[in-house]
């Protein structure tokens, strides 16, 4: 039997939030624009030592030590409330075989991230037995202003005080119905390359969530074949897609292509389909509690949170 979920402890105005570099390098000056909306929020800010390294090979914001070391820094430093991250790209999964499983659970730090953060919330989830949040980035997201939507939830999910429904009338309903179950997913490159893994999510019963970034569609099409061959998804209530950000068919954008691609995919699961729903890299990005009971009802294209994550 699955052991409950930990609920991370909600943060408030005057919180030290850490700000992690799991993945790859920052500008100085992004860097500097997401820590001063964080202050704005009313946070006071730790960053990562390594948080603007950069190694040679990979570019990422230091090697594998240093990104762990400064990452294991705010996990174990007591006056840390919650942990957030600079930006994704990659490297998270070179790292998740050195994670100390049992420290994050004693520790129960709120971590909130997404793409390639998604291989850290699934550890999380799966190992650790964490509720996580799949939010926006210091030295992305937050290096600019947040549109009115993403502002509406963040930072108030951190706070324990976002809205319940999210409403989203421009969602495309690929298949009716409706769903309830634990919001799980991410990216779906990492979702396909954490397949096979010892940190893969368990899908069963969950409500599937996914946002993909900069692809050729074939490459997107072979992520879900991968997913869908090795019976992944074969448990599902239900699937949710945010934005499929410059998903292309040699080069050219084709919405309507993509719409398609999912449709011939995920339709035959015989389970509630819906795209276009606002969370992703492109904005708007509606931070979403990962592993937390939710119901999608494709009538009324309505997503609603139906479980305290946290606490």
């Amino acid at each position: 039997m699955r052991r409950p979920l930990l609920r991370p402890k909600r943060i408030g105005p005057g919180s030290l939030v850490g700000v992690a570099a799991l993945s790859g390098t920052v500008r100085p000056e992004e860097l500097r624009a997401g820590v001063s909306a964080l202050e704005s929020f009313g946070y006071r800010v730790r960053l990562a030592s390594n948080v603007l390294s950069r190694e040679e090979v990979l570019g990422l914001a230091g090697d594998d030590d240093a990104r762990l070391e400064g990452y294991l820094a705010l996990v174990e430093d007591p006056a840390v409330e919650a942990i957030l991250f600079a930006r994704g790209g990659y490297g998270v999964t070179r790292l998740l075989g050195r994670l100390p499983e049992e420290l994050l659970r004693e520790t129960a730090k709120l971590h909130c991230g997404f793409s390639d953060l998604t291989a850290l919330s699934a550890f999380l989830r799966e190992r650790s037995g964490l509720f996580t949040i799949q939010g926006p980035m210091v030295a992305v997201d937050l290096a600019t202003p947040l549109d009115p939507l993403t502002a509406a939830w963040f930072p108030a999910i951190l706070e324990g005080r976002a809205p319940l429904r999210l409403e989203v009338p421009s969602a495309d309903v690929l298949v009716p119905g409706r769903a309830e179950g634990p919001l799980v997913g991410g990216n779906l490159s990492i979702l396909a390359a954490l397949a096979g893994t010892p940190w893969e999510y368990d899908y069963d019963g969950a409500i599937l969530f996914f946002e993909e970034v900069g692809e050729e569609a074939y490459r997107v099409d072979r992520m879900l074949g991968t997913l869908l061959s090795s019976g992944r998804l074969d448990g599902l209530a239900g699937i949710i897609a945010g934005s499929m950000t410059r998903v292309t068919f040699g080069g050219v954008e084709d919405p309507d292509r993509v719409r398609t691609l999912l449709l011939d995919r995920l339709a035959p699961l015989g389970v509630p389909v819906a795209a276009d729903l606002p969370f992703g890299h492109a904005a708007p990005n509606v931070p979403l509690p990962v592993g937390a009971r939710a119901s999608w009802d494709g009538a009324t294209r309505t997503l609603v949170l139906e479980e305290e994550f946290l606490s």
